[in-house]
């Protein structure tokens, strides 16, 4: 900002009279933010974002650019639904330069933050400050194991999940993490054979009989049809997650933001088609996104 510190302090004195609520605690240590403080924080780099963002929009009309987005997808959406998302996107939204990001759910709430991707449909996406969130649908993930000629179609019980070892990605992973808190509910131990981030090696290592795992069914779609994994519904708790639409409110709008998030919920019903049983649909999906964000943006902002 180049403002001497003095100079800084003495600003930020001045504008906490003038908002009449102390902004900053000052301690030995140094400062830090009190509730105002960081509600005015976030809201400053909120304006900041939509100065940046309006100031982009309009060399864009002015220079007649495509608008970039950047969306962000997991392993299984992007297996189910990015093609084609890709592909329609060229003709629904002509006016778009879509660009996909596949990472772990954890990462893409990350690069939510740092401003590196831009809306994300996400697993299990927490409540923070700077994120919006909206709940889509409740997803089974499922038993994966190598496939056999005496393969077994019925439901397993979880606690004969746990009683094997598992290949499992890192412990932030959202399937991790919701098994260990069932675990943790039943008193057992939830064992780890392998940890293994690639979803690529994680389907190789059970396909060839290494180990079993917990996966969604999106990501091993590819590997059951060729007949390499099979998988089997787990009852007696069955392992859900929810998938979210997540979109950083520190960001600005973009210029066609209600047709692109319409045009993104018609996926995800593809999505929901493709995976059947194992997908509970939640009531927002009864209504347009574009409604459902500009209500929930115009909440946050009473």
């Amino acid at each position: 900002m180049l403002v001497a510190q003095p100079a800084l302090g003495l600003q930020i004195r001045q504008l906490e009279e003038e908002l009449g609520v102390p902004l900053l605690i000052r301690h030995s240590r140094g400062v830090s933010p009190t509730e105002a403080g960081q509600r005015l924080y976030v809201r400053a780099l909120e304006i900041l974002e939509l100065v940046e963002r309006t100031r982009s929009e309009v060399a864009l009309s002015g220079r007649g650019e495509r608008e970039t987005i950047v969306l962000g997808l997991t392993n299984g959406t992007t297996a189910l639904i990015g093609t084609q998302l890709i592909r329609d996107a060229d003709a629904a939204l002509p006016n778009i330069q879509l660009s996909l990001v596949e990472e772990m759910s954890s990462v893409l709430v990350d690069a939510l933050d740092r401003g590196e991707v831009d809306i994300a449909l996400a697993y299990d996406a927490p409540e923070k400050p700077g994120l919006l969130r909206i709940p889509l649908i409740e997803e089974e993930v499922v038993f994966v194991h190598a496939a056999t000629d005496k393969d077994d179609p019925r439901p397993i019980a979880f606690s004969s999940v746990l009683a094997m070892p598992l290949v499992l990605p890192n412990e932030r992973d959202v399937i991790r993490v919701r098994l260990q808190a069932l675990a943790n509910q039943l008193a057992l131990p939830l064992r780890i054979g392998y940890e293994v981030s690639s979803i690529g090696m994680l389907k190789r290592l059970v396909a060839d009989g290494a180990s079993a795992s917990v996966m969604p069914y999106a990501s091993v779609l590819d590997y059951v049809e060729a007949g390499r994994l099979s998988c089997r519904r787990i009852v007696d708790p069955t392992p859900k997650r929810t998938l979210y639409l997540v979109r950083s409110t520190r960001r600005g709008r973009f210029v066609q933001e209600d047709e692109f998030v319409d045009f993104l919920q018609s996926g995800v019903h593809r999505f929901i088609r493709i995976l059947g049983d194992l997908a509970v649909t939640l009531p927002v999906m009864d209504t347009p996104f574009s409604k459902v964000m500009a209500r929930l943006t115009s909440d946050s902002d009473t």
